[in-house]
């Protein structure tokens, strides 16, 4: 049996359309000799792909940019002189999968999500993130109650497969991504769904036969004035999470200083005001701050407070504008009803850019 001596990939990553936005030439040209008492050639392309995955937010849920094409062609050399040429594809997106999930986690779900409920403020639009095709959905119901309400069918043929690496041998290629797609856009694998108002619950189906339940708990609120946050989740895409009691505001200011000269001079006469500053402030850096507070949530959302803390990308939306926020609370407590009964967890956040405009 022939056994591989090096292996060369040519990595091709970019956004648009299929094919029509493709680079000429590949991004990256990767070579690499077999280890000597090895028989596997593994290329880590991950963080290569994720300088191309730029996130764009701006509060429109139908134009958000979180993937892109990831397309590679492997050749495989052999010590008896053969070669062999796989050409793949696949869709990329920024997340990321948990050491415990082993080398190279499956991505097999409809919704995006990882919590089972999900809390909506009353009168305000749920948008849902579902992965199409392959061994994603296929469908989702909405119900009422017993009920169903509302179907969307998605009927998108692709392939589902995995998130990190590129794994060759002398036989095969285990390749990383989050979907494949053929034809379309590069955010075409995923699509976002408004839930009916009067919704509870919803089940996806997925390709595979399989079904997903999640439900939702619609909350008013009196007193306080819920904001959404919405961060990009372990799964790569747009999640929201409401907000719905205190909020406290704060800004933190750093600045230098200069000493100016205030002498004036008259004739043969010198003197200084003392009205006049000698000491003068400068390099203002003001970045404000709020504090907020979920509500009292289930205990499943330590899960989605942690992948918030993990976020590399944030905003909160405020009236009607939506802006750039950074979580700032580095420590998480799991918290659990039966040891706190009521769980309510507090966020720190800053506003990712100086409240003294600095673009120039």
């Amino acid at each position: 049996m022939a056994t591989i001596i090096n292996a060369t990939l040519s990595l091709w990553v970019y956004t648009g359309e299929y094919l029509v936005n493709k680079p000429t030439n590949p991004n990256y040209v990767l070579y690499k000799k077999v280890k000597t008492g090895s028989s596997v050639i593994t290329f880590e392309i991950a963080e290569l792909i994720k300088d191309f995955v730029d996130v764009t937010f701006t509060g429109n849920y139908y134009d958000i940019k979180q993937t892109a094409w990831a397309q590679w062609t492997l050749v495989q050399n052999y010590d008896d002189g053969t070669t062999n040429t796989i050409n793949d594809e696949a869709i990329a997106s920024n997340g990321y999968g948990y050491f415990e999930d082993g080398i190279n986690p499956l991505l097999l779900k409809g919704a995006l999500l990882s919590n089972s409920k999900v809390y909506n403020y009353s009168g305000q639009p749920l948008y849902i993130p579902f992965l199409t095709g392959g061994t994603a959905a296929f469908k989702v119901e909405f119900y009422n109650g017993a009920s169903i309400i509302a179907t969307t069918i998605f009927g998108v043929s692709i392939t589902s497969i995995t998130a990190d690496s590129t794994l060759v041998t002398a036989d095969s290629t285990v390749y990383t991504a989050d979907t494949s797609f053929i034809g379309g856009s590069s955010s075409d694998d995923v699509q976002y769904i408004v839930a009916p108002s009067a919704a509870t619950k919803f089940i996806v189906t997925l390709n595979n036969n399989t079904t997903e339940t999640k439900y939702i708990e619609t909350i008013e609120e009196g007193k306080f004035t819920p904001y959404k946050v919405s961060f990009l989740n372990k799964f790569g895409v747009i999640q929201d999470l409401w907000f719905f009691k205190r909020r406290d505001e704060n800004t933190q200011i750093q600045k230098e200083q200069y000493l100016q000269n205030t002498l004036k001079e008259s004739g043969t006469n010198v003197s200084y005001s003392l009205n006049e500053a000698t000491k003068v402030p400068n390099n203002f850096k003001v970045i404000k701050g709020v504090k907020l507070n979920t509500g009292f949530i289930d205990e499943e959302y330590n899960e989605v407070i942690q992948q918030l803390l993990l976020t590399e990308r944030a905003w909160i939306h405020e009236d009607s504008n939506v802006f750039p926020i950074l979580p700032r609370t580095s420590e998480l407590q799991y918290k659990t009803s039966l040891n706190d009964r009521l769980i309510n967890y507090t966020v720190d956040f800053e506003y990712a850019y100086n409240e003294i405009n600095l673009i120039k």
